[in-house]
């Protein structure tokens, strides 16, 4: 409403003041909110710890209420008290130039109680790895046996190759091991058919904007609820799933599945999406995200127990290259990977071969838009080349028959690629 309509008289105006008062309570909140999360944004460098903070009781709760087949009762109480007491840090640097993706950095850390348990570095395409393992035989005894295992491999030299053993015996040590990330990549994507590096980049960027698109029109309103004396003031922002969604309904067939028609068709319809509210809390210090939480709990059809999910907002730290880092040897790193069998094993079988040619049949023909069947298993087959010294596959009909170790099962391709159809014998 026009401030002209409300200039009728003394009255009028004196009635409306207060209700003015609370538009701009609710205006405010949204403001801060915008204002926080652009900057967050704009920043060059940042971190987030990620954890659950809720309580086991708490978390177990709300897993009997998910699951009332299980009632939480198939997670041990050392995993969870574990898993409760551990975070993530993911950091980010764009280096001096923003512009230029050759210095920009990300770091993980994963902390498990005061423990800095592994680390990862990325900066422009190479890649830094270490591990306390020391630290995490203290905390997981099971694995010492395996560790000291591993450590006698290293001193007798026995199946690992030559050009290993340093790099392995700096990871068990604690030190930091260093990758060729192009080299890796190149790889991977030889052995899997996968797309470029450039490609998930790209996808990655897509992915990012619809989410932030959903959630800007998700967006039914902010309020602010207090204040905490480190966090700042606390926002509850409420979310729309529905809407969320049907602001990105469309553009999401681009992203996912370009090549493929029929994706948008797939895709639920905007009203079979749940018109449901959700509530998130923001806390903003001096116009800066300090601390995100969600608790998965308000999902269910009764929430019961608690599931939060935090983010806190750390002090940015530039992600630099550690120093004295011991090179790996990608070549070695992947003919060592695909000549060694499992501890105990000399073979893989033939079921465990079929379980994965069902699963890439149905992500070949999921990228090509269709379902998957035995047309696609000539561009699979170079993938299983050595895989046993013995391996034969074969098409049979509609079927494919898998042939190693005196073994044979019968393949019959899953629409999903979960190999549940796999019988003993030939096809």
């Amino acid at each position: 409403m026009r401030l002209t309509r409300l200039l009728a008289g003394a009255a009028v105006l004196g009635l409306l003041s207060g209700t003015a008062a609370c538009g701009m309570q609710s205006i405010e909140p949204k403001i801060q909110l915008r204002d926080a999360l652009r900057a967050f944004g704009d920043q060059s460098s940042g971190a987030l710890r990620l954890s659950i903070p809720s309580s086991e009781d708490d978390v177990r709760a709300f897993m009997a209420a998910a699951d009332e087949a299980t009632g939480g009762e198939d997670v041990p109480d050392d995993v969870l008290s574990t898993l409760l007491g551990s975070s993530l840090v993911l950091g980010f640097d764009e280096g001096e130039d923003a512009d230029d993706p050759a210095d920009d950095a990300v770091r993980t850390v994963l902390e498990i109680g005061d423990l800095d348990a592994a680390e990862f570095r990325g900066i422009g395409e190479e890649l830094f790895v270490r591990a306390d393992v020391d630290g995490l035989v203290d905390e997981f005894p099971d694995m010492a046996a395996d560790v000291e295992s591993f450590r006698e491999s290293l001193e007798s030299g026995a199946d690992i190759p030559e050009p290993l053993l340093e790099p392995a015996q700096a990871l068990l040590d604690g030190d930091w091991v260093s990758l060729d990330g192009a080299a890796l990549v190149e790889q991977i994507e030889t052995l899997s058919g996968t797309s470029t590096a450039e490609d998930e980049a790209e996808l990655q960027k897509e992915l990012q904007d619809l989410a932030g698109k959903a959630v800007q029109e998700a967006v039914v309103s902010v309020e602010r609820k207090g204040e905490d004396d480190d966090l700042g003031d606390h926002l509850v922002v409420t979310l729309n799933l529905r809407k969320g969604y049907a602001a990105v309904r469309e553009d999401l067939p681009e992203v996912l599945a370009a090549d493929d028609p029929t994706a948008l068709e797939q895709l639920p319809p905007v009203e079979e999406v749940p018109d449901t509210d959700v509530a998130v809390s923001v806390w903003v210090q001096d116009d800066e995200l300090s601390r995100i939480e969600l608790d998965a709990a308000q999902f269910l059809d009764e929430p019961a127990g608690h599931l939060v999910l935090r983010a806190d907002v750390l002090d940015a730290e530039p992600v630099t290259a550690p120093e004295d880092s011991v090179p790996v040897d990608v070549m070695a790193l992947f003919e060592g990977a695909m000549s060694a069998a499992p501890p105990g094993t000399e073979e893989i079988d033939a079921y465990t071969i079929a379980a994965w040619i069902d699963m890439d049949l149905a992500t070949v023909a999921s990228e090509a838009g269709d379902e998957s069947s035995v047309a696609y298993l000539p561009e699979v087959l170079p993938w299983y080349e050595g895989t046993t010294p013995d391996l034969v596959i074969t098409a049979v009909g509609p079927l494919v028959q898998v042939s190693t170790g005196g073994q044979v099962v019968c393949l019959t391709p899953s629409p999903d690629g979960f190999g549940e159809q796999i019988a003993d014998g030939p096809c």
